[in-house]
């Protein structure tokens, strides 16, 4: 059987309402968006990580970043995601494709390994293997294994504008058409706030690296639970906002589409 080829793929755009210029932020000496990268390179069933950004003027010096960090990347639409997605796909050839939001930087890569590998021994197609189609783990949490023989499918067929900005969305919302596997967390920790949206997530994340990172750079859930289990001060800097701000979003984005 010939060994199907996974590649990590970061959707980042350096435009944010809320923080501009949000995955450039500097963490421990490093650009927040780099510090994904680092993590998404340790997974060794990836065949290589590779960012997806927009054409935009705005997006010139997250492509400047790359090229300067060797970083592989697809420069596409804005809002046609699926359009993105696909060209990714198709300009680094894989078989499926891991999906990571550049403003995720605690994503566990335990967690991912876990997903490839039951993407890997399961016999009958598989179209998206994900965690959030029941959200149970913390908002930052999220990963997408797409199958990118469904991702072309999908880009010849989808053709509403706000369909193909929301693609992941579309598989849930269809999830009947499609072969999906959910990976739920044993306790439900989907209120919690892990991503970086503002200035108070920022320094929330700041704190998590300044405390784990030093002892293992690509410590996981379960550390940072344990961390903030013994200082839960620290989930008090971003408590404010909600954990479900992206699917409201998309819920009233929906209702007026």
């Amino acid at each position: 059987m010939t060994k199907k080829v996974f590649i990590g793929v970061i959707q980042a755009r350096m435009a944010s309402s809320r923080l501009p210029s949000k995955i450039m932020q500097d963490i421990l000496g490093k650009p927040l968006i780099l510090h994904i990268y680092e993590r998404l390179r340790k997974i060794p069933q990836l065949s290589q990580v590779v960012l997806a950004t927009t054409n935009q003027d705005s997006d010139e010096p997250l492509q400047k970043f790359a090229i300067k960090e060797k970083i592989s990347f697809y420069a596409g639409s804005v809002n046609d995601i699926l359009d993105r997605l696909y060209n990714t796909g198709n300009k680094f050839k894989c078989d499926f494709m891991l999906k990571i939001n550049a403003d995720c930087p605690l994503i566990d890569t335990k967690l991912i390994e876990e997903g490839i590998k039951k993407v890997m021994l399961e016999n009958k197609k598989i179209d998206l293997l994900t965690n959030c189609v029941t959200d149970t783990f913390p908002e930052g949490m999220q990963f997408a294994i797409f199958n990118f023989d469904t991702i072309k499918k999908l880009n010849d067929s989808v053709k509403e504008p706000f369909w193909r900005e929301y693609i992941f969305r579309y598989f849930i919302e269809n999830k009947n058409k499609f072969n999906i596997i959910n990976i739920e967390n044993q306790t439900d920790l989907s209120s919690l706030r892990w991503t970086v949206d503002y200035k108070e997530d920022l320094e929330f994340v700041k704190k998590i690296y300044e405390n784990l990172y030093p002892r293992d750079p690509f410590f996981g859930m379960i550390d940072i639970l344990d961390f903030l289990k013994k200082n839960p001060q620290i989930s008090a800097i971003n408590s404010m906002y909600s954990a479900k701000i992206g699917i409201n979003e998309f819920n009233r984005r929906k209702k007026n589409s």
